[in-house]
């Protein structure tokens, strides 16, 4: 049986590392991982992944290989102290997002992206809804819009998934731990 490429942006982070962890179990899987290690930590590595450190806006230039899927989990994830840093948030979610879906136009691989439930949140009494509430909530729902169009308009594979209150082995404690 052939190798199937699978690449893991975050894959240092509490998700991704978990995310690798299943993926590696498949002896036909070469997992790969890419990570800026804003949050993510080497200590989350898993033996046979190849970890690459760099920007998702840079995927281009570490990730040669054609995916064949790519899990898009590396992105900015603090609704809180998003409000202090939206420009490291529109960076790293806006910047670093497109720059993914560049790579998928490109090259046609199969897209799991990391939605944000926090879009789902209903309207409050002053009309503000959950995408309103903060740079984070916004920007993620930009990305997923967008996602939605460059499968229409290109014709490809993707698909969204939503975690809600993500917990367990592996996991960062605090205030601000995504």
């Amino acid at each position: 049986m052939s190798s199937k490429i699978i690449l893991v942006t975050g894959g240092a982070g509490f998700i991704g590392h978990n995310l690798c962890k299943r993926l590696v179990q498949d002896k036909n899987n070469r997992v790969i991982s890419l990570d800026n290690y804003f949050t993510g930590s080497r200590e989350n590595h898993v033996d046979g992944v190849e970890y690459r450190e760099g920007h998702t806006k840079d995927i281009e230039k570490h990730v040669p290989e054609t995916p064949d899927i790519v899990y898009h989990l590396g992105e900015y994830s603090r609704t809180a102290s998003s409000l202090d840093e939206p420009d490291v948030v529109f960076d790293l979610n806006i910047v670093g997002t497109f720059g993914v879906l560049e790579h998928w136009r490109k090259r046609k691989y199969k897209l799991i992206y990391a939605g944000s439930s926090t879009k789902f949140v209903g309207a409050r009494k002053d009309g503000v809804v959950g995408r309103d509430l903060a740079p984070y909530n916004w920007m993620k729902a930009a990305n997923t819009e967008l996602l939605h169009n460059y499968g229409r308009w290109y014709n490809l594979p993707y698909a969204i998934t939503y975690f809600y209150n993500v917990y367990g082995q592996g996991e960062r404690s605090g205030q601000f731990d995504g």
